[in-house]
């Protein structure tokens, strides 16, 4: 009876934060469309958005801990910038702007560059707060990125 009613409790728990994702991201979904953009979820079942003629990804995963996701928005470029240069672009955003996320790596014959904005959010207002913030911030961001390859 023990291991029934603690499998039961388990599932309980597991639908709980399987909803506050899918909450969370069709949160997300709404806000982009209210906004005037065109969303789609893409084949691993994040959210793609084209935003100025750029590709956004939104990622979101619960927080199996607290009742709470993760959610990370972000650009990816291509370009044949030496990966030295772009890991010292990366270094100093990440440490000079607050809730920019920069990363660089090297993919075959390219090298990659990611501008992001990460937040965890536990309710709507605050999804929809932050969401407001990187649609405002992470252009500017993917410019100054692109103006400092030069």
């Amino acid at each position: 009876m023990k291991k029934l009613t603690f499998t039961l409790l388990f599932l309980l728990g597991a639908i709980g934060t399987l909803s506050a994702q899918s909450t969370v991201k069709s949160d997300i979904f709404a806000f982009l469309g209210v906004e005037g953009y065109v969303p789609s979820y893409d084949q691993d079942g994040d959210i793609s958005v084209k935003i100025q003629g750029i590709s956004y990804y939104v990622i979101v995963q619960d927080l199996s801990s607290e009742n709470s996701s993760y959610v990370e928005m972000k650009a990816s470029f291509s370009t044949d910038t030496p990966l030295a240069k772009l890991l010292a672009i990366s270094n100093d955003f990440n440490r000079n702007k607050y809730l920019c996320k920069c990363s660089a790596y090297s993919d075959d014959e390219q090298n990659i560059f990611t501008v992001s904005m990460e937040f965890i959010s536990d309710n709507s207002a605050n999804t929809l707060f932050q969401m407001r913030h990187a649609l405002r911030l992470l252009p500017g961001w993917i410019d100054e990125f692109t103006a400092r390859l030069d």
